[in-house]
């Protein structure tokens, strides 16, 4: 017999033998329904007890709590790309990345006296804080939190401007609005350590929030 052949018969049994063991010992995990799609996770933010509440969306039932997450009483919450990760921004400063899967706290920095919520890259690499005190915006590696660049909202009389109305646009940018200066500030994270702003002057008294055209131009 060709040696080819009898390497390909040999691997074959070898297969089928592991396809009859793998029959013969189901995995008890998936068996007892612990297995779940990401996509099936949200979170209920408890504003009053620094808590989420995990549910599963499809079965429309809280399937774990998640708690210590500090002052969440004007929380906001993105995701990873694949849905597994909740970033929480706190009221306090605190910035949380909980995994939605293993029910846990994975890393948690406090980075600010005062924050108002924050967005991540559309290629979840990058997650931005947005601040009221001290007044800026801050580059966090989304996979470890590890500061990346601190970027202070600085008005024309030194003193700084809270942020307001952050969100990501293509290509590692981020937009933000500077609530006490009249002012729409544009971050080129491409270099993340070293962002490059842009700054439109002029926009209008105490600008807040911000939407985005479908295609990330406007």
């Amino acid at each position: 017999m060709k040696r080819r052949s009898l390497l390909s018969l040999t691997a074959g049994a070898s297969l089928l033998a592991g396809g009859c063991a793998a029959t013969k010992t189901p995995n008890t995990t998936a068996a007892a329904g612990a297995v779940q799609g990401t996509g099936d996770m949200g979170v209920v933010v408890e504003r009053a007890a620094g808590a989420l509440t995990l549910v599963n969306t499809s079965r429309r039932q809280a399937v774990g709590r998640v708690q210590g997450l500090g002052d969440l009483s004007h929380a906001s919450v993105v995701f990873s790309r694949d849905a597994r990760y909740a970033y929480v921004f706190g009221r306090d400063g605190g910035l949380t990345r909980v995994d939605l899967l293993e029910q846990r706290i994975t890393h948690r920095v406090m980075q600010a006296g005062n924050s108002i919520g924050g967005a991540i890259s559309a290629d979840g690499s990058l997650v931005v804080a947005q601040n009221y005190q001290p007044g800026g915006i801050k580059v966090f590696d989304a996979h470890t939190l590890e500061l990346l660049a601190d970027v202070p909202a600085t008005m024309p009389g030194g003193e700084r401007s809270r942020v307001v109305g952050l969100a990501d646009l293509p290509q590692q940018r981020f937009i933000y609005s500077l609530f006490d200066a009249e002012a729409i500030c544009i971050a080129d994270c491409s270099n993340p350590r070293q962002p490059r702003i842009t700054t439109l002057q002029g926009i209008g008294r105490q600008p807040y929030d911000a939407l985005l055209s479908p295609n990330g131009r406007h």
